[in-house]
């Protein structure tokens, strides 16, 4: 069952995922207020399913990344889902703006 809440857009931009000591640079791909899938560029380890990461999400309109702390749901291939689990307030409305220039694009999914 596929469950989607709110509005959804594909993107491009990068995203470093960081699990303790290790760092992964990925490629965010389709992105909501609820959660973000990234291209790893590779195929996905058992390492790059822990519990939780941390993600910094490299918006193009802004200079300082967004801070999520996210846990994977799904992966195939290369790609990885993840559901946010904690980011600051200021952090979601920024996300918001993001999904609504999206949206101005016509890049924004049903």
């Amino acid at each position: 069952m596929v469950r989607r809440v709110g509005l959804r857009g594909r993107t491009d931009f990068r995203v470093v995922a960081r699990d303790g000591s290790r760092r992964s640079i990925c490629r965010g791909i389709e992105i909501s207020s609820s959660g973000i899938v990234v291209d790893r560029g590779r195929p996905i380890g058992s390492w790059d399913q822990r519990l939780l990461q941390k993600l910094e999400l490299r918006l193009p309109e802004r200079f300082n990344a967004l801070i999520a702390i996210a846990r994977p749901v799904w992966s195939r291939g290369s790609q990885q889902a993840f559901r946010f689990v904690k980011m600051s307030d200021a952090d979601r409305l920024t996300l918001a703006e993001h999904l609504d220039l999206l949206q101005l694009r016509g890049v924004a999914l049903v």
